[in-house]
């Protein structure tokens, strides 16, 4: 709950992702993960990892809890082939990192989770970064194997029809999270992903992290388009398997908003703060 707070204070005082897509204005270029601060703050993850693309990490869980990326559409049409093996990122202190095992007979994939494969299979640095512990999550067989793999191939599709691309890619977790390996590496419930060309362009989507065995509609992604107020207001809250809100997290949440409206003097805020009100309930 703590966290929540955090990161509700963090979304007041920022200026809204939502508005006008979820960039300044500018080039895609590496600066412009100044965007996503609310998303990359020390309040937020317990470290932030920096190489071709950013990981808010989460110790308790031993997970991402965010990922900042972005992608061409000159690179991610090219493709090396070889698939380098995953590492353990030494990055994250012994206590705090998982490993390969951890998945094994676990029943869970490990997944990509911000940074894929085939969108940095263009050059060995950018392809092996991905292959990071710090970067993988546990999937099941079809959130993996459709959900992911449906919005990865959208991602490189809309690289190319937009020269380049921001995607930002948000776990979430229920009240009871399953944990697995050694490490209690805890499962999500949950992603999202949210791409953007800084111009124009916006979409989001979130799957479940379930198997649903219709592989016609697990590849379209289509299937997992949501509204962007909805996703970002979502993220940092615990989300259950039905869809919906832990309702206790939701009208806490709901509560601590309606008192900084009633309080606060400042229109911008309270403008801010009813935005994000209207997508909670």
């Amino acid at each position: 709950m703590k966290k929540l707070l955090l990161i509700c204070l963090v979304l007041l005082f920022t200026k809204p992702l939502w508005a006008g897509g979820f960039v300044t204005k500018g080039d895609i270029t590496k600066s412009n993960i100044d965007a996503y601060k609310p998303f990359f703050t020390k309040d937020v993850c317990d470290q932030i990892l920096t190489d071709t693309f950013t990981i808010c990490y989460d110790h308790e869980r031993k997970s991402p809890t965010a990922v900042y990326v972005e992608v061409t559409g000159e690179t991610v049409v090219k493709d090396i082939h070889k698939r380098p093996p995953f590492f353990t990122d030494k990055r994250v202190k012994k206590e705090f990192r998982t490993t390969s095992k951890d998945y094994t007979n676990s029943g869970y994939d490990r997944g990509h989770f911000g940074a894929s494969d085939a969108s940095h299979d263009w050059d060995k640095k950018h392809q092996k970064a991905t292959y990071s512990m710090a970067n993988i999550v546990p999937q099941t067989p079809f959130a993996n194997r459709y959900k992911f793999i449906a919005l990865e191939k959208h991602e490189r599709e809309m690289a190319v029809k937009y020269g380049r691309l921001e995607n930002l890619t948000l776990a979430y977790w229920n009240n009871r999270p399953k944990k697995i390996g050694k490490s209690e590496l805890h499962v999500p419930s949950g992603f999202a992903k949210l791409f953007t060309d800084g111009k124009g362009y916006k979409e989001c989507f979130f799957v479940w992290n379930t198997d649903e065995y219709n592989k016609k509609d697990g590849q379209d992604p289509n299937k997992y388009k949501r509204d962007c107020n909805e996703v970002i207001a979502l993220w940092g809250t615990t989300v259950g398997e039905a869809d919906k809100w832990s309702s206790k997290d939701k009208s806490t949440l709901i509560e601590l908003l309606e008192k900084y409206i009633d309080s606060e003097k400042n229109q911008s805020k309270v403008g801010l703060a009813s935005s994000l009100l209207k997508a909670v309930k």
